[in-house]
């Protein structure tokens, strides 16, 4: 795990390029470490506009790879082998962490409650308490302890 300290200082660098963390995540693929770390263009609590939306490219995930580079070489000695993957968090996405629900607002989600029932909507609104969807025909409310998994849907 990063230090707090680090992951400030990443977002800082990435915000020079005029890009968000959505993300980070220390995890082991086939044995190798790996600092997965997605950016975004769309600030927190932004709702979506599709048209005026920009996709993360491959040169800004090359750009933050090498911003950040040096930085986690310097900061986070501990850190001796890994390998380093910058991306976009991609368009459909389980929702797992409070900034996961602020960076996806006005994006169309699939809500599988505890129930086992499952709603459609747009990302409306969130709070520390739960989220808001936009139906088409209502807005309803859920609390997060009824939510069992939610996620980013494409529709194309």
């Amino acid at each position: 795990m990063l230090s707090q300290h680090t992951q400030v200082r990443i977002e800082q660098l990435a915000a020079t390029l005029g890009l968000y963390i959505y993300d980070i995540d220390f995890l082991k693929e086939d044995n190798r470490p790996i600092l997965r770390v997605s950016i975004t263009r769309k600030a927190p609590m932004q709702k979506q506009d599709y048209r005026n939306s920009e996709a993360v490219s491959l040169q800004d995930c090359q750009n933050v790879s090498e911003l950040i580079s040096p930085l986690l070489d310097v900061e986070d000695e501990y850190l001796k082998e890994y390998n380093l993957e910058v991306s976009s968090p991609g368009l459909e996405r389980v929702l797992k962490k409070p900034q996961h629900y602020a960076y996806s607002l006005g994006e169309r989600v699939s809500i599988k409650l505890m129930d086992k029932s499952v709603i459609e909507g747009i990302l409306y609104d969130v709070d520390e308490a739960g989220i808001s969807i936009d139906t088409g025909k209502e807005i309803l409310s859920f609390h997060f302890v009824d939510i069992k998994k939610i996620k980013v849907i494409f529709e194309f």
